[in-house]
């Protein structure tokens, strides 16, 4: 079809997010690890598995000029430990997103949920 501009006869910017957000708003139907996410549709139960790289792919042949990196969201509250998995995923997941990005007309966004935490917050600004 030609693309997000030509679908939507918009020669304007474009910002595409990675899905994280929509798949981590489904956390009931969700299973999270270090490669990716599995998550259930919510219309019909089918199993979609999506992870950085698959993320970054999309949004290369949507042909947006802004994309965002694959993120965890944390619910609120969140457990230090949790936010701390959630947060150095997030950062590998971008390593990722980079290296499969394939599209130089774009431009790669990074983004960290991350959460409150002031004991989290107070080692990260030691390190």
């Amino acid at each position: 079809m030609g693309g997000l501009h030509r679908l939507m006869a918009w020669d304007g910017p474009i910002l595409t997010d990675s899905g994280g957000y929509q798949v981590f708003s489904l956390s009931s139907l969700t299973k999270i690890s270090d490669e990716g996410v599995e998550f259930a549709s919510h219309i019909d139960g089918a199993r979609i598995y999506l992870n950085a790289k698959i993320a970054t792919e999309i949004q290369n042949r949507l042909g947006a000029d802004i994309i965002m990196c694959f993120d965890q969201c944390t619910p609120f509250p969140c457990e230090y430990e949790k936010l701390e998995r959630a947060v150095g995923r997030t950062i590998r997941w971008a390593a990722d997103c980079k290296e499969a990005h394939r599209n130089d007309k774009q431009m790669l966004f990074g983004i960290v949920q991350g959460g409150i935490d002031e004991g989290y917050a107070a080692d990260v600004r030691r390190n």
